[in-house]
């Protein structure tokens, strides 16, 4: 059954289970990371983690009829690297669609560029300059639009840190939490883009070629860690696909233990060992 709460972080994150006495109270990055969910892909779909639930059924299965077998069957353990498999793929096409909706605000911050440059022109009469205007604000709109564009019921972009998507993979007879980040748009260049206009008398601040090329910085820099996500996920699929084809050609696999206790918790995190 799909997840039925629906996340919406741009403009504001709206949830969260800190009083606000206690928000007021930390930091404030941690303050804004305390808000909203924390989030698995489980059953290959992105859910609200369920900490009373087992392990396995929680972080793998999501609840799916894996739990039938013997613990030590071979169907068992391929049903969980099918599981695992699964959860891969959905990461993977999340990813995907944040890399599109990337492409296209990069497309309106191309848009934006070329509106500044025609608004400072000494040619440009009022008119055009109106015009112009115009043309940012849709630009401007459209991305706004696109920042809040959603897969699963998961927002694919926040404004300021927030709880990555953790998905639970076996690796090296241990389980690997590989997390995927909600691009953070609320950076200065873009928030000034945000805010700003190219000409008119309107509110807001008069951008200069400067702040744009601030903008472009930060939205390459969200692709390159796109790209990277991308990257880790489809590895850590071949070799899901690789044990799975082991364990139906009749080779032993073993599911990993999960660790009793530990500071960091069941899973191996190398984003925060690094």
């Amino acid at each position: 059954m799909k997840d039925q709460h629906t996340e919406h972080n741009p403009p504001n994150f709206q949830s969260g289970t800190q009083s606000p006495a206690g928000l007021a109270q930390m930091h404030p990055d941690r303050a804004r990371l305390a808000k909203g969910f924390a989030k698995v892909v489980a059953g290959g779909r992105i859910v609200r983690l369920q900490k009373e639930k087992p392990f396995l059924e929680r972080m793998v299965t999501g609840g799916l009829p894996a739990q039938a077998e013997q613990p030590d069957s071979a169907s068992h353990e391929k049903a969980v690297l099918e599981s695992v498999a699964s959860n891969l793929e959905a990461g993977i096409e999340m990813v995907g669609q944040q890399e599109v909706c990337l492409a296209k605000i990069g497309g309106r911050l191309s848009e934006i560029a070329l509106s500044l440059n025609l608004s400072r022109t000494p040619q440009c009469e009022d008119k055009e300059r109106a015009d112009v205007q115009v043309r940012f604000e849709s630009s401007r709109d459209e991305i706004r639009r696109l920042a809040q564009t959603t897969y699963d019921n998961t927002a694919l972009f926040s404004k300021g840190p927030s709880k990555p998507i953790t998905i639970a993979v076996p690796t090296h007879g241990e389980w690997e939490g590989i997390s995927i980040d909600r691009s953070n748009i609320e950076q200065p260049g873009l928030t000034t883009v945000d805010l700003g206009k190219v000409c008119g008398s309107g509110p807001g601040y008069t951008l200069d070629p400067g702040s744009v090329k601030r903008a472009f910085d930060e939205w390459r820099s969200l692709c390159i860690n796109n790209r990277m996500q991308w990257g880790l996920l489809m590895d850590r699929l071949h070799g899901a696909h690789q044990s799975l084809l082991n364990v139906m050609n009749g080779k032993k696999w073993r599911i990993p233990q999960v660790p009793k206790s530990g500071t960091l918790g069941p899973l191996r995190r190398p984003h925060r060992n690094n």
